[in-house]
Formats: structure tokens, sequence, C-alpha cells
């Protein structure tokens, strides 16, 4: 069996969430180890925060003016305390109902960031995209979120700007490029809680950071061209810094934006919507990194691949010629056919370019490479021999592609479009010279593994209608539909699908794209008047098929 990449499973989710969990309640009490509280006459180490809530505020020589008032407190690192300042009476006394860190304290903590990774990681692994239940994406999620809790933490800490700064709707930003808008959804709840819980769980910054990062998932809609996402950071910028004056209004009764705007950086509403700007830029300038870190291929570099003049490619062009034509048409075929499910149609045709790169090796034990009348190897080998032969492409390929520096994913193509089938025509043969070595199925079984992802499993149907398409005479799209029906019918009932994630609704809607551009490939034309002299001289030139491999 090939080496294929790790999926996820119980226990490694359990140990990413334990392991994550102690990581993040170690950023959320990073000013607490070891810390003395406060005092007045001495400057703070650190920013001192009190969380938007209600407080007490009254006056001595008038106790019936006394009353609760919303309000955040903010006090810069450096500044020295006085108790003449009632931001820093109130700082201080708040400090001082934090404490210290407790193993109580912080078990409470470590549990609850280990429940919500545990419910993140749990649905990436059940409901999420095939790539999100990748091991390694799994931990690229984790650490991308880290980072994020890091900034986090240092904007908290060392400036006095307001909170709302913060970043945070980057990763979903991320998600949804890499992943998918619903995995985006659920990062961003979770990375929201996380990041509120630094501050006492603010409900006013909790609805901001939850709101902004919901906002730039829906208004990310390009993936072609991440530039977008900073479009999408600024319009979830507006509907924070909307959301923001609202639930202010609602809390306050009241809202001086004038007031608010002229504090420049320190204003609540600016923050509000460049803390969305600035988490759309670094999306944008980071997500190189962030691309490696997920195990993703961008569009640059699958672009790159796709080039004819790749030497991969020319290597197969060369030396398997009908290999590569037949991985040329396959890529039209399935490119249309991920793109109607929704499917990611640029890698789809990437990995139907190199999926057959391995038949280089030993070309002309593929039909498709035998120049007309040219006598095959296989007519002078056994069964099991022949079998071997052909299954070998699919390790060779595998190992070429690896060594060649392809990016994984569309590695993965080459040892998942034969899934775990057999090769039918040679273990019949070998039933009907009577098994004389007394072989098992098993012998005959391909090294591969099912398709876990639907782009790979779109080529794996492709790869059989495409072949089968060629012995469709004449090509009606009735015929076609049959075929292609029957086909998907086999693979269903050999159980090559179950991994794939595609649904009866994705099944359907293949049928009837592939069944649409077999039509539009073999469509009739006008015959010139020459062929038609020809035809009543009955002297017609029929165009070979190739039988389905």
């Amino acid at each position: 069996m090939l080496r294929t990449r790790l999926f996820g499973g119980v226990v490694a989710g359990t140990i990413l969430s334990v392991v994550f969990a102690a990581l993040f309640t170690m950023v959320w009490g990073y000013e607490l180890f070891g810390r003395r509280a406060p005092r007045f006459g001495e400057s703070v180490a650190f920013t001192l925060r009190v969380p938007y809530s209600p407080q007490f505020v009254h006056t001595i020589d008038d106790i019936s003016r006394a009353r609760f008032d919303y309000r955040r407190v903010i006090v810069p690192r450096g500044t020295v305390l006085r108790d003449d300042v009632e931001a820093h009476r109130i700082a201080v006394s708040y400090e001082a109902s934090r404490g210290t860190v407790t193993p109580l304290r912080l078990t409470g903590i470590a549990l609850l960031y280990f429940t919500l990774s545990t419910l993140l990681v749990t649905y990436t692994r059940r409901f999420g995209p095939s790539m999100a239940k990748l091991l390694r994406a799994q931990i690229g999620i984790f650490v991308l979120m880290l980072g994020i809790m890091v900034s986090a933490k240092a904007l908290l800490l060392f400036t006095a700007l307001p909170e709302y700064w913060v970043p945070l709707s980057t990763v979903p930003l991320w998600a949804c490029l890499y992943l998918d808008r619903r995995t985006a959804f659920i990062m961003n709840v979770v990375l929201g809680f996380f990041a509120a819980s630094l501050l006492r769980f603010d409900i006013l910054l909790l609805i901001v950071l939850l709101v902004r990062g919901m906002a730039s998932s829906l208004a990310f809609r390009d993936r072609k061209h991440p530039r977008t996402m900073l479009l999408a950071g600024f319009l979830a910028g507006l509907a924070g810094a909307l959301l923001w004056s609202a639930t202010t209004l609602a809390f306050d009764g009241a809202l001086d934006l004038v007031g608010d705007l002229r504090k420049g950086a320190d204003s609540s509403l600016v923050a509000c919507i460049g803390g969305g700007t600035l988490a759309g830029t670094i999306a944008v300038f980071l997500r190189e990194p962030a691309e490696r870190l997920l195990g993703a291929v961008g569009r640059d570099r699958l672009l790159d691949l796709t080039d004819l003049e790749q030497p991969l490619l020319q290597k197969m062009a060369r030396e398997a010629p009908g290999s590569w034509e037949h991985c040329r048409a396959m890529a039209n075929l399935a490119e249309a056919a991920a793109s109607a499910i929704g499917a990611d149609a640029l890698l789809t045709r990437c990995g139907a370019y190199y999926h057959d790169l391995g038949k280089t090796i030993q070309p002309k034990y593929f039909v498709e490479n035998l120049a007309p009348g040219e006598r095959s190897p296989h007519e002078d080998l056994e069964p099991d021999v022949s079998a071997d032969a052909i299954m070998a492409h699919v390790v060779q390929g595998t190992k070429i592609l690896r060594d060649g520096g392809v990016p994984e994913p569309v590695v993965e193509f080459a040892y998942t479009h034969h899934g775990t089938q057999v090769v039918e025509y040679f273990w019949h043969k070998c039933q009907e010279q009577g098994n004389p070595k007394d072989l098992t199925e098993d012998h005959f079984r391909y090294p591969g593994m099912k398709p876990r992802t639907r782009e790979t499993a779109i080529l794996m149907l492709v790869d059989s209608i495409e072949a089968a398409s060629r012995t469709i005479d004449p090509p009606e799209r009735k015929k076609f539909e049959e075929m292609i029906q029957r086909v998907i019918f086999t693979k269903l009932k050999s159980g090559q699908l179950d991994e794939c994630g595609l649904e009866a609704p994705h099944l359907r809607q293949l049928v009837v794209r592939m069944a649409d551009t077999l039509v539009n490939m073999y469509h009739s034309r006008i015959k010139y008047p020459w062929q038609k002299e020809a035809e009543a001289k009955g002297n017609v030139v029929r165009l070979p098929s190739r039988p389905e491999k």
C-alpha cells in the first residue's frame, strides 16, 4: 500500500485539543504568572484594561446621584497610578479582583479551551471539507488560531489601542480561501470566544469579532482573486462598526460619534473598521505561509503546473504520447464536471494532467501508446505479470511526482484514480486459463487508495468515462448518459466512492454535465465534398476506437 496523507481521527483530535488548549491557556495567563497586583504610585508593566461593563459611579457629596454606568477603562503601560484618578481606581480594583493564577482558575480556563477545540476538530473531522479532515490541515488551523491569539494578547498588553483592532477575521478569510465557508463560520465562532476570553468575555468585543468574521466570510466571493479579501475585510469592518454603534445605543442610550471619531486611532468606531481592514490586509500578504501551514496549493502554483512547458508534462508528451492525449481529454471533461458541483476545477484539471505520469516508465504496456498494428507485449505475458505491469504505473507515477516536488494534493490523484479496484481483464483471463497459480483477486488489485476528496473521485469516474466514450457509436446523448450512469453505478457498487464526499445530487449533476460535454466533444460536422465522393466510391476512412483500459 502506498504512503498517503494522514487523516485526523478521534485520538489525534483529542491530542490536538489538549496540546493547544494548554498553549491557549498560557497565552491567556501570560501577564498573571508570578505577577504582583498594581499599586498606586507605581508604573504599570502592562496596559490595564477593564472590560465594557456597568460601573458603580457616585459622588461623595450627593449620594442621590449614584448610578450604574457602562464604561470601558484603559490605562496605558508605563502610566504611574494615582488614587485621585477615577479610571486608575477602577483599574486597580479590577486587577485586584483578578488575583493571581490558581490551579482551579487554570483548570477552568483550560477546560474552556479544550471544549471549544474539541468541538472544532470534531466538526472538521465529521462535516468539514476533505482537506479539513487531514491531520496537517487541522494542525495548521490551530497554529493559525494560536498566532492570532498571541497577536491579540500583545495588542491588549503592550498598546493602548481599542481591542477592536484585533484582526481576528484573518483566519476565517483563509478558511474561505483554502477550505470552505461553513468551516470558516465555525472557526470564527470558536476563535471569537477565544479572543473575548482574554478580556473576561467582553460582550461588545465578542459581538464585533463575531459579526466581522461572519461578514468577511460572506463578503469574500472570488477565490480566484485573493486580493479581494481586502475589500471583504473593509466591508466586515463596516458591519462591525454598525453593530458596535447599535449595541452601544442599546446599552448606553446615547452615542457620541463625533466625540469618538476625534480620538483618531483610539476611536472605537475607527478600530471596528480598521480591525476588519487590517485582517483583510494580513490575509492577503500572509496567505502563502497560511497556505503552507494548511497543506493547500494556491492558484498561482496550480496554474504554473498546468503550463504545458512543464518538464514532467513534456516528458509524458514525448515518452507516452497516447496517454498524454488521454490525460488532456480527461482534463477538459473533469474540469467541467468539477465546476458543475462547486469542487476545485483547477486542481482537478491539474490532477488530470499528471495522474498517469507513471505510464512513461513502460508506455508500450498501455494500448493507447501502441502504433497502429503494433503487437501488444501482454500477448506474451502471463495474466498476473501483465496486471503487475499495469498496476505499477500508480506507484511509479506517485514516486516521480514526489521526487519532482509536485504538491501532495496533486500527487494524490496518481494513487487514487484507480482506487482499490481489480484489473478485471487480466483477472478474468487468469480464470479462463484455469488459474494455475491459485491466485486471488487481491493479486490483481491496484495498490492505491479510495478517493478521499470530490476532486479525486471525479477523476476516477472521468478516467473510465473518457475511455468508454470512444466506443459510443453513434455519439448520442442518451447513450452517453447510459454509459456514464453505468460507470458511476459500478464504482458505487465496488465501494470506491464511499469516502469522497460525493452525494446523490452531485452524481446527478455530474451525469448531466459530462453528458453535455461529451455530446459537444463528439458533435457531427458537415462533410466536405471529397468525403462525400469517397463514400460514394466506398472508400470510407474510419478512425479506430480505443477500448476502455
